[in-house]
């Protein structure tokens, strides 16, 4: 029996999914009816692209680490040309 060397991607990606879902689970929670998210991995799938269409988009996102993306602080805001706040959270 050959040993496979463990590699921490694969745990980390799936950590960012799990926090995808749970996010997508409870948009409800954090969105109200007008408002609209979208969502976008990294190519290497440790990091996630989470945008708001909403005036009190930053707001949401910055609330995230404490209920969904859990040791995951938002890195810097920008904004789409869409209207859309964007900010990644995920691995380095």
């Amino acid at each position: 029996m050959a040993c496979v060397p463990y590699d921490q991607n694969v745990g980390r990606r799936g950590v960012i999914r799990r926090a995808v879902q749970e996010f997508m689970r409870r948009s409800g929670e954090f969105l109200d009816q007008t408002e609209r998210y979208a969502v976008m991995f990294d190519a290497d799938g440790l990091g996630v692209h989470i945008g708001i269409r909403s005036i009190r988009a930053r707001q949401v996102l910055q609330s995230l680490p404490d209920s969904v993306f859990r040791c995951f602080q938002p890195h810097a805001f920008w904004y789409g040309d869409d209207g859309v706040v964007w900010a990644r959270f995920g691995y380095v």
